[in-house]
């Protein structure tokens, strides 16, 4: 019983602090839910992140439910929802250049591809594209991440999955 109640805590704890922000995953991860026996994903795309649409490349930051972008799997898809974060200054952001000369920029746990961007080495091939480096940087003030009709979106052509859906597991576990 004891264990139960210390499982329901650490979720719940877990998941406040993880919905403020990006940089506090790995601590998260690390401490609250290790007692839980589960593991919580939540990611997110910088400001300046242009994600595909019917009608061309827009930014995140100005889209909004109800809108069409580019699916995951190439096709027009709604936007359900869009999350907003506030990020931590020490929040790192991790960029892939492609050797077509487009790039991506999300948090470590965002997946490109299902596959992490943490996990992301040069000369990998994502999306039939290959992954020609990979450069961080700290500092981005708000962070976004977009709920569609599909598994997620396009950034530069290159599928990018939404975690909303793996944020929302973890709320219903609580």
């Amino acid at each position: 019983m004891k264990l139960k109640l210390l499982i329901r805590l650490s979720l719940v704890a877990g998941a406040a602090v993880a919905f403020s922000s990006c940089g506090l995953i790995a601590p998260l991860v690390r401490t609250a839910l290790p007692f839980a026996g589960i593991k919580m994903a939540f990611a997110c795309l910088p400001e300046e992140a242009m994600i595909d649409t019917p009608a061309g490349p827009r930014s995140i930051r100005d889209i909004t439910a109800g809108d069409t972008v580019t699916g995951y799997r190439g096709q027009p898809v709604l936007v359900q929802q869009k999350h907003v974060y506030r990020e931590q200054p020490e929040t790192e952001f991790l960029r892939a250049t492609f050797d077509d000369g487009a790039t991506l920029e999300a948090c470590g746990m965002h997946r490109v591809a299902g596959t992490r961007m943490r996990e992301l080495e040069p000369g990998q091939v994502v999306a039939g594209r290959r992954v020609l480096g990979i450069t961080s940087r700290r500092g981005v003030q708000r962070s976004y991440d977009l709920m569609t009709g599909d598994e997620g979106y396009r950034i530069n052509g290159i599928p990018v999955n939404s975690m909303t859906t793996e944020s929302q597991v973890i709320g219903s576990m609580i």
